[in-house]
């Protein structure tokens, strides 16, 4: 069996490490076939926007898995067999053909990529490590096979809300690269938040990881992950609309927090990590600044599976299920 990779290429996730990898294989002579789901009808196991790759001997994040997947892998493995093969989308039916009851339908783009196509790929690097959604307009003609290079992919600012599509008349793949709307604030770089971050950094969302220490940061933090060394001063430089995690070492920093968050910051959401002591206490001591529906909003105990283990990775699983639920990432 392949090595799986497990690196973040979801739809939304900022592909600074994952579409890296990528231009390292291509960069070192290593052709490879980058798999898009470009269009999708009914029950069907990814969405459009969802990609893979596959190398000749390794395999790097899944379209879905089942048969459908192993064929895909299979047609892309005889793409980098035959180097003239051409690039193209593929119909894929999800019903008894394939040994899946789905129901749905799926397109796939399949592009081999090698060293021709590193211009465009820079660019596309460039934009995303900008903070920029980008989309790439491809053409991939299914009854002419044509390398795909930087003269034949026009990269530009994505339209809101756009999605990767398949335009089947003008033989053209929207590729769409969007950059993460969620943007998460983890407090405190103990060991929950480290477990926390650990989870968040292969997921679709953004993270600024704050903590007053200078010496609790991992040595690589995550591609989606800004460290910031200070408190409660800082909350008013990061950004509105935000859901944030209170979960630092010091419960009189988890109320300087709290009230630098309801005094400067809209949030989405805001969980304290702590007791319902610690929550009856702080409340006693909010109230006598803050309306009352504004603390009721604060979620304390949190966690969306109630456990009374201390382990930092139960309690972190908990904790970004919770996130999930209400982010709908």
């Amino acid at each position: 069996m392949d090595d799986a990779m497990l690196l973040p290429g979801a739809p939304g996730v900022p592909p600074t490490v994952w579409f890296g990898h990528l231009l390292n294989q291509l960069e070192t002579g290593q052709p490879q076939v980058l798999i898009t789901v470009v269009r999708a009808l009914g029950s069907v196991p990814r969405d459009p926007g969802a990609r893979m790759w596959v190398g000749q001997d390794s395999t790097v994040d899944t379209i879905g898995g089942g048969h459908l997947e192993w064929q895909a892998i299979a047609k892309a493995r005889d793409m980098l067999q035959h180097a003239s093969a051409q690039s193209e989308v593929v119909r894929y039916a999800l019903g008894p053909s394939l040994g899946q009851c789905c129901g749905g339908v799926v397109w796939l783009a399949f592009e081999r990529l090698d060293q021709a196509d590193l211009p465009w790929g820079r660019l596309l690097m460039q934009a995303i490590h900008q903070g920029r959604s980008v989309q790439r307009l491809v053409r991939l003609d299914n009854t002419k096979g044509m390398a795909v290079t930087d003269a034949t992919v026009d990269i530009r600012p994505a339209v809101p809300d756009a999605c990767c599509e398949w335009n089947e008349a003008d033989k053209q793949v929207l590729d769409v690269w969007a950059v993460p709307a969620t943007h998460i604030v983890v407090c405190g770089a103990g060991h929950v938040g480290h477990a926390v971050v650990a989870i968040l950094a292969s997921l679709p969302v953004t993270v600024s990881w704050l903590d007053p220490r200078d010496d609790c940061w991992p040595a690589q933090p995550p591609r989606n992950v800004r460290c910031i060394q200070g408190d409660a001063d800082d909350v008013i430089d990061l950004p509105d609309n935000a859901y944030w995690l209170i979960l630092t070492h010091n419960h009189a920093l988890d109320m300087q927090l709290v009230e630098a968050i309801f005094q400067h910051r809209k949030f989405q959401f805001l969980g304290l990590i702590g007791s319902k002591t610690k929550k009856a206490r702080f409340v006693s001591r909010l109230s006598r600044r803050f309306p009352s529906d504004l603390i009721e909003r604060m979620e304390c105990p949190i966690g969306l599976v109630a456990t009374s283990s201390k382990e930092p990775a139960i309690i972190a699983v908990s904790v970004v299920a919770q996130l999930l639920s209400v982010t709908g990432a």
